[in-house]
């Protein structure tokens, strides 16, 4: 802080130094002094007269369409601006370039042809909203008299909203559901040549970190081309989050397959078991959840005294993450 004040003191200090000059340069009455003097008071009073004179000329009028139809898009990319003749003072056109305006074009109000793919906007219709935002200007002419607007129809398809994750949780934390997305379908419109090319409709990703708490969040549609569109510009993702725990258990292998009257010893014959389940849930996952078996029909095509073993996913709660079990194979002796 103290550097900060020091370098501003010195800057303020040079600055200074730098007025004192120009002012004693002005006031020296030397030759060279008397030349800029003048040079600037004659350029100043021909500003003056110049920008006191009256002028016509044209200004760019831009124009922002609104409430198009959704199921319609342009066949071709409509005008942009009016270019207005105005008649003002050179100050009023200086005054003009630090401006930024708009006229809106609400197309749910436009006239429209014998059908409706085309509609018009007389654009003297609005000179006097016009002529108020331009006090100081006379509005001579205004260019195109018409505003034309040519629709075609778009074609309509229902398609599922997928939201890319970039979730990165805590320690011991994951997601506990599957995610919700609401609504999980929009329908989309657009020119068929487009429309037929996609399958899906993504959202902007959804970003977050040290994830530890349920997520409730709005986000916007990606629409791949501008002449894409839907009735639904947002959905609302939900992630819920639950603090997880590792549980290991020994389950025992069971065979499959296996011909009666035979005697077989499997070694080992159970399998060191993980899984991630919430800690709510912890009491309602049991042993018997858990399917680990070996087929004894693949001794038929492999010869071998190795057997892989397996978990019938199906089984197990789909309220427990991340099985795992070692070994994945053993070995047997046939009695």
């Amino acid at each position: 802080m103290q550097a900060q004040i020091k370098y501003l003191y010195i800057f303020m200090k040079k600055l200074n130094l730098i007025f004192k000059n120009i002012l004693r340069f002005f006031t020296s009455g030397s030759e060279r002094s008397v030349v800029v003097i003048c040079f600037l008071l004659s350029t100043l009073f021909w500003v003056l007269i110049k920008f006191s004179k009256a002028y016509t000329y044209y200004i760019d009028y831009p124009i922002e369409i609104v409430n198009q139809p959704i199921e319609k898009y342009l066949k071709e990319v409509p005008q942009t601006s009016l270019k207005l003749k105005v008649k003002g003072f050179g100050f009023n056109f200086l005054k003009e370039t630090f401006i930024k305006r708009t006229i809106k074009v609400d197309v749910s109000k436009l006239s429209y042809l014998t059908t409706k793919e085309s509609y018009y906007w007389i654009t003297e219709s609005k000179i006097p909203q016009m002529a108020i935002e331009l006090s100081g200007f006379s509005i001579l002419e205004i260019e195109p008299d018409t505003l034309f607007l040519s629709y075609s129809n778009k074609t309509k398809k229902t398609l599922d909203v997928v939201v890319p994750l970039e979730l990165d949780f805590r320690e011991n934390y994951i997601q506990y559901s599957s995610l919700k997305i609401n609504p999980l379908q929009v329908e989309v419109y657009g020119p068929s040549h487009l429309i037929d090319t996609l399958t899906v409709l993504y959202t902007e990703p959804l970003i977050a970190s040290d994830v530890i708490e349920d997520i409730e969040q709005s986000l916007k549609l990606v629409f791949p081309d501008e002449l894409l569109s839907s009735k639904v510009t947002n959905v609302v993702v939900q992630v819920d989050v639950e603090r997880f725990t590792q549980i290991n258990k020994l389950i025992p292998i069971r065979l499959k397959n296996f011909p009666k009257g035979s005697v077989l010893s499997l070694k080992p014959d159970e399998v060191e078991l993980s899984f991630w389940v919430a800690m709510q849930d912890v009491d309602k996952v049991s042993d018997t959840d858990f399917y680990i078996y070996c087929d004894y029909s693949e001794v038929h095509k492999t010869n071998s005294s190795v057997l892989n073993v397996f978990i019938d996913k199906d089984k197990y709660p789909s309220i427990v993450k991340r099985v795992k079990y070692s070994p994945t194979t053993i070995e047997f002796v046939d009695y």
